[in-house]
């Protein structure tokens, strides 16, 4: 499939999502991650949120008035184009790219649906839908197709600007990430059935920072920032309030100074093992 240039964010990174999905647990609140297998070409073992690039599938067939009206109306609920455009800083036709590759993304990659019925209803548990993550993750369908066919729309109140990232310049894989906060529909569980996870599930934030600092979890710096930012809260209502309050300006490439990242460059800097790391200065 071609790449369009829309595709692109800051400097030519390509533009990614990622989706950070918690709940509440009887414990506290918990984030869904994933730890991928080590033959991935971009970080190997390392444990993530669920995401990926962008790609031309996420934009309208075409660019006309009435292929953008039917990608904010018959296709999107809940967020307005425009509000999400603000809260997220990007153009309205980036906005709904990143909002469908979000969405697709976390179908792809857990079976985990944020969408409602064309009526507005809940869709509940996305098992009937299950079928499709293949032909979806294979690129023999595409997200629009698949809502279309399924009658459902993109709930775009269920997602929640959080962070967004630029890869440093010279990686070979640079990304323009925008990440998100969900909150995990009522009804569905996360099925991680793909081939790029080795293992998946729930974890308190501080635990798997703890497990981080023990070297026995790998974190990129973005994943770790986001972790480190998730664990201040309790609930999943603290920490959805927390991103009503997200400042979506971007940290790009090597991020230096201030003492939010002191602990991960300091516990970096000691660590022999660090192939596919963010790169530190």
């Amino acid at each position: 499939m071609s790449d369009r240039p829309a595709t692109r964010g800051f400097n030519g990174a390509r533009l990614a999502a990622t989706v950070v999905l918690v709940r509440d647990g009887s414990s506290g609140l918990e984030v869904f991650v994933q730890e991928r297998v080590a033959s991935m070409p971009s970080f190997p073992g390392f444990t993530v949120f669920p995401g990926g690039g962008v790609d031309a599938r996420d934009f309208p067939a075409d660019s006309s008035p009435r292929a953008r009206l039917d990608a904010d109306t018959t296709l999107w609920s809940g967020r307005p184009v425009n509000e999400a455009a603000r809260l997220i800083g990007a153009p309205p036709a980036v906005t709904r790219a990143l909002v469908f590759a979000a969405v697709r993304e976390l179908f792809e990659e857990t079976g985990t649906l944020l969408a409602s019925h064309a009526d507005g209803r809940p869709i509940g548990h996305a098992g009937a839908y299950g079928n499709l993550r293949g032909p979806l993750e294979s690129h023999r369908m595409s997200l629009t197709r698949m809502l279309k066919d399924c009658g459902l729309k993109v709930d775009a109140s269920l997602l929640h600007p959080w962070e967004r990232w630029v890869g440093p310049s010279g990686a070979d894989a640079r990304f323009d990430t925008y990440s998100f906060l969900a909150q995990r529909p009522p009804g569905q569980e996360p099925d991680p059935a793909t081939a790029e996870v080795l293992s998946a599930g729930w974890f308190p934030p501080r635990l798997i920072l703890e497990g981080w600092r023990e070297g026995l979890v790998r974190l990129v710096l973005p994943t770790w920032a986001q972790l480190d930012r998730l664990s201040r809260f309790d609930t999943v209502a603290d920490a959805v309030a927390e991103a009503g309050r997200s400042d979506m300006t971007a940290h790009i490439g090597r991020v230096v100074g201030g003492p939010r990242f002191d602990e991960y460059f300091e516990t970096q800097q000691t660590r022999k093992d660090r192939i596919g790391t963010w790169p530190i200065p």
